[in-house]
């Protein structure tokens, strides 16, 4: 049978990957392009306006801290979409779930419920 490395906290794991899911995957477009906006377009803008020499210390301060922060949350919420798809295999693999939810944004809970009573 194949071996599948786990978290060793996967409630931890799957809270944080639905509390991320929210600003990472958000399902309105006006949040979607406003993460774009501050991921892309605004380090962009504040380069190029640190070349004409008409960026401030606070513009580029401010802008680097957010893009810096949205950038971090964004990579941690891609590994952990990874760690739940494993579980959600290891659920598989163990023949469960053995809970269910009524709610779809939950089901992290149900494959890291799966993971706790199987290892």
């Amino acid at each position: 049978m194949p071996s599948i490395i786990l978290s060793k906290n996967p409630f931890r794991d799957a809270e944080r990957y639905i509390q991320l899911k929210k600003t990472c995957a958000p399902e309105s477009w006006a949040d979607s392009i406003n993460r774009m906006n501050d991921m892309i377009l605004m380090p962009i803008i504040v380069i190029f306006l640190f070349i004409l020499k008409k960026a401030d210390v606070f513009l580029i301060a401010s802008t680097v801290a957010r893009t810096y922060q949205v950038w971090k949350d964004f990579v941690e919420y891609t590994h952990l979409r990874f760690e739940v798809q494993k579980m959600l295999f290891h659920t598989k693999l163990v023949g469960g779930p053995f809970i269910t939810t009524n709610d779809p944004r939950y089901l992290p809970y149900v494959f890291a419920d799966a993971v706790v009573r199987t290892t």
